[in-house]
C-alpha cells in the first residue's frame, strides 16, 4: 500500500487495511528499520513512502494536494500569480479561515511563496510548485510531440520545443523535403489531478486527524 499510495499517513493505512493500530505500528517500524520505507512528520501527521522513490519535499506536497480544497487553492494561485486571500475566498466560495489554513500548509511545503506588497499579501507559485508545473508541461508537450510525430509525413524530423510557458508551447518541425512546420499550442489553465477517492478528504477529517 505504501508503494501504491506514497505519502499515506497512519490512519489512512489503518482504515484501508483494517489492521489494529498496534500491529500496524510495529510492522511500519520494522519496514522503516530495514530501510524499505521512510517516514516524515508533516502537518500533524506521519507520512510513509517507499525509500528513494521521491524526495521528502515532494511527498509533503503530494500529501497536501490530496485535499481537494488545497488543490483548488494551489491551482488558483498558479493560474493567477499575485492573487490575495480575499480574491481566493471569493473565487472559490470558501471561508477566509479555510483559505488561510491551506495557504500556510502550501507555503510550508514550498508549493507557494507569500510576498508582502505594502499592506497587501500576495501569493505566487513557490520553488516546488514551479517544479510540479514544469513537470506537467513536459509530460503534456512530450505526449503531444509523440502524437505529432505519428502524424507527420515521412522525412520530417523530431519536433523541437522553441518556447514554453504556462499558457503555450511553440514547436518547430524540420522537414528536409518541404517547408518547416511551426506550431503554437495554446494550453488550458493548470489543474491538479488525482484519483477521485484521494480527493475525498475534507477539512473536518484532516483537522480531526491532526489533533490526534
Amino acid at each position: 500500500m505504501v508503494c501504491e499510495t506514497p505519502g499515506s499517513y497512519f490512519y489512512e493505512i489503518v482504515s484501508a487495511l483494517a489492521t489494529p493500530q498496534g500491529t500496524l505500528s510495529w510492522h511500519l517500524h520494522m519496514l522503516e528499520k530495514d530501510g524499505l520505507i521512510k517516514s516524515t512528520k508533516f502537518g500533524g501527521k506521519r507520512l510513509f513512502f517507499p525509500k528513494m522513490l521521491r524526495s521528502e519535499s515532494a511527498e509533503k506536497a503530494y500529501a497536501i494536494l490530496k485535499n481537494s480544497t488545497a488543490a483548488k487553492v494551489f491551482d488558483l494561485i498558479v493560474n493567477n500569480p499575485g492573487c490575495y486571500q480575499t480574491e481566493i475566498a471569493l473565487k472559490l466560495s470558501i471561508h477566509h479561515d479555510t483559505v488561510r489554513h491551506h495557504i500556510v500548509r502550501l507555503a510550508e511545503a514550498e508549493l507557494i511563496d507569500i510576498i508582502r506588497d505594502g499592506r497587501t499579501v500576495k501569493y505566487f507559485p513557490g520553488e516546488l510548485g514551479k517544479e510540479l508545473i514544469n513537470g506537467s508541461l513536459n509530460v503534456l508537450s512530450e505526449r503531444y510531440i509523440r502524437f505529432l510525430f505519428d502524424k507527420l509525413e515521412e522525412g520530417c524530423l523530431t519536433p523541437e520545443i522553441l518556447e514554453r510557458d504556462l499558457h503555450s508551447i511553440s514547436l518547430r518541425i524540420e522537414c528536409p523535403n518541404s517547408e518547416d512546420i511551426s506550431l503554437k499550442i495554446e494550453l488550458g489553465p493548470w489543474e491538479t489531478r488525482f484519483d477521485e477517492e484521494e480527493n475525498d478528504i475534507d477539512n473536518d477529517e484532516n483537522d480531526k486527524e491532526e489533533s490526534e
